[in-house]
């Protein structure tokens, strides 16, 4: 159903004849013109509308909010006129009320097209840019699909999922309000942080976001420092502070040069910090120094940080007792810095006054916004079974996140997948192989410092990477033997531990295996120890399950079997060591009656014959997948024939989880049973620590 112009536009288009004429495609195609005005910035004047798409549309290609629609009446496109459009984003009445990453420009410039391309791949943080030539849209066959064709057409051209960089710009900086609140309540209170947190999971860009948010007050002044940079780590420690002294004398605009011998540098830095605030060129001072693990001992590349860290760190806590509103925030992979209260023989002048904030990956909504908004300028649509799965692959790491969305446009677009594709679970899943091994070398990234720093800990990950779940437990038990693997977020807690990083945990098993000489990924119970290991795992599952009962009806879950438990549990001590199909079946049956059939049974008797498949699908994903899982290996070893669907699952099932080398092996049958029960528990630990938080 075509568009209307709403009736208090309708005086802009009266004395603007052209504009009227360049929407009638749009109205085809379905949008409403909401608001219209002219803008003038920076010289360059625009006509800008708002389109609002009609439900259909909206629902096609993910609009929530309306669409900026900008003219230029140029005969050339200059960069001043994305920064008219920019400027019309920041200022109302666009501000929340339009989609943020998108926008529609029509231009007089006939290589409108080509420059608007050149400029997207050049500035990899602009919004996507959607150019319509004004010739096309005046000409008299155009219509909805002249409109419709060029979303087809430029919304895979620019890939801004994959953008590795730190991001300097708000545009796709998603989430982190919890950190950002943080830093800011520290600085009003001229107190330190740290920002901690493992490779690639958004420390630099925070810190720029922190910076942008700070500096709208004009007069506190924030400077950040890489001490990776061999102009920062190589020199000695008074000679570092005449360097960040420098550079903050320079945004002043202020010429002030002092020498900064070891014997002056402490009054030298003083002074300068006092008279930039005298100056009135700032009157609140943060000082953020990136990369702190090479400027610290034990850690740093140029080892006369191992004592140059004492005095240099003397110089700037000295200056705080004796000016205020400076404050300093670091930021790195290692917290030593921040842990430690020596370093040899000498006391650390930073412990106990830098508050540690340990970054982990986003939060779930905020990675559910980061996936859909972006997925709306690249063309995806994602199903909510393919957010669930997104974050339980990658749990809300940007850079492993956004590569992993990168990955799925680009492979619809090598299939010619029309646009907007629907993203499900399926989807995936099947894709999921060839996605992660594109990610093996940022995975490798992001582990890398783990085992570099934390050797002990990072064979503890090992444990539980491969399966060894009583191993891990038992070393979490240690006060604080597993600390930073929780601080990180990588396990997601000592109560309820599992790998919250499935990708990670995938990457770590395929390195222990390769390391220890493996010809399968899974690490097996060694035969002897199966008969004990069934015995505490079955015991174990059972007491978790029963905590995870008490936990829903707190939570008024609906129950998952019922006032009755699961009432067979006394049978579940007897299942015997699986090592061939018929004790595998034997096996399964014993857990399918236990736990599955329970909940059938439950089902039917409140009248719901598919409980399992809605109610526990629902309100228990993790379990409903475990038990789903025991359900399928049960009826194939029961029976001769599948239904298709079913025959699918156990396909995705078997991929899922045994190699090539394993299927083929006799030890597959304890490999499967191994592996359900493994499932199962840590299913049960997400569900638990779901429901605690």
């Amino acid at each position: 159903m075509p568009g209307e112009i709403h009736a208090e536009t309708k005086s802009f288009f009266h004395l603007h004849a052209a504009e009227k004429n360049l929407i009638k495609p749009f109205l085809d195609a379905g949008f409403d013109v909401t608001w219209a005005n002219t803008r003038t910035y920076e010289r360059t004047v625009i006509s800008v509308m708002f389109l609002r798409a009609s439900p259909a549309l909206a629902e096609a290609y993910g609009f929530e909010y309306e669409l900026i629609l900008a003219y230029s009446k140029y005969e050339s496109l200059e960069t001043r006129t994305i920064r008219a459009i920019e400027h019309v984003f920041t200022s109302d009445p666009a501000k929340g009320r339009v989609e943020p990453l998108l926008c529609f420009l029509i231009s007089e410039a006939t290589d409108a097209e080509s420059w608007v391309t050149s400029y997207l791949l050049e500035n990899k943080e602009s919004r996507i840019v959607i150019p319509f030539p004004a010739s096309v849209l005046s000409d008299p066959s155009a219509n909805s699909w002249t409109v419709r064709n060029q979303f087809q057409k430029y919304f895979l051209s620019v890939d801004r999922y994959k953008y590795t960089l730190p991001l300097r710009e708000d545009s796709y900086f998603f989430g982190r309000s919890g950190e950002i609140g943080q830093l800011l309540d520290f600085t009003k209170r001229n107190e330190n942080a740290a920002v901690f947190g493992l490779r690639k999971t958004g420390k630099t860009s925070l810190l720029m976001k922190f910076k942008r948010t700070v500096e709208r007050d004009k007069r506190h002044m924030v400077e950040i420092f890489d001490a990776q940079r061999p102009s920062f780590r190589k020199r000695s420690w008074n000679q570092a502070l005449k360097y960040i002294s420098d550079r903050l004398l320079k945004r002043a605009e202020i010429e002030h040069d002092l020498p900064y011998s070891e014997l002056d540098a402490a009054e030298n830095f003083s002074e300068v910090v006092s008279l930039l605030f005298s100056s009135g060129k700032c009157s609140r001072l943060t000082i953020i120094i990136d990369e702190i693990e090479w400027m610290t001992p034990g850690t740093a590349a140029n080892k006369h940080w191992d004592s140059d860290f004492l005095e240099f760190w003397q110089v700037i806590r000295t200056t705080q007792v004796d000016l205020q509103h400076l404050n300093v925030i670091l930021a790195g992979v290692n917290p030593a810095i921040a842990e430690e209260s020596r370093f040899g023989d000498y006391q650390n002048p930073l412990f106990g006054i830098v508050t540690p904030i340990f970054l982990r990956g986003l939060i779930r909504a905020e990675s559910d916004d980061l996936v859909q908004k972006i997925g709306k300028i690249v063309g995806l649509s994602f199903e909510q079974s393919a957010l669930d799965s997104l974050y339980s692959q990658y749990a809300g790491h940007p850079l492993l996140t956004r590569l992993a969305c990168s990955h799925v446009a680009q492979m619809g677009k090598a299939n010619g997948d029309a646009i907007p594709m629907r993203i499900t679970k399926n989807r995936l899943d099947r894709e999921q192989s060839l996605r992660d091994g594109e990610l093996v070398f940022y995975v490798r990234h992001v582990v890398d410092e783990l085992e570099r720093f934390y050797p002990i800990e990072y064979g503890y990950l090992e444990a539980l990477a491969v399966g060894d779940y009583q191993g891990f437990r038992a070393a979490a038990s240690q006060s604080q033997a597993c600390a930073h693997l929780f601080r990180y977020g990588v396990v997601s807690a000592p109560e309820h531990p599992y790998m919250t990083y499935s990708v990670v945990g995938d990457y770590v098993a395929k390195e222990n295996a390769r390391r220890e000489g493996r010809p399968w990924v899974t690490k097996l119970v060694p035969v002897n120890d199966r008969k004990a290991f069934v015995e505490v795992r079955i015991k174990e599952i059972a007491e978790d399950m029963r905590e995870l009962e008490r936990a829903a009806k707190i939570a008024s879950l609906p129950s998952l079997f019922g006032p009755n438990s699961f009432p067979e549990a006394d049978r579940l001590r007897d299942i015997a060591t699986p090592a061939d199909a018929q004790s595998l079946g034997s096996a399964l049956s014993t857990l399918n009656r236990c736990f599955v059939e329970s909940i059938d049974r439950y089902g039917s008797s409140i009248g719901n014959s598919k409980y399992f498949w809605t109610e526990v699908k629902n309100n228990y994903p993790a379990v409903y997948d475990a038990l789903r899982r025991i359900r399928v290996y049960r009826n194939n070893e029961h029976h001769l024939e599948l239904l298709p669907t079913v025959e699918a699952t156990l396909r995705e099932f078997l991929t899922r989880d045994l190699d090539d080398a394993l299927a083929s092996s006799s030890e597959k049958f304890w490999a499967l049973f191994q592996r359900c029960l493994d499932e199962l528990i840590l299913a049960i630990q997400r569900e638990l620590s779901r429901l605690a938080v």
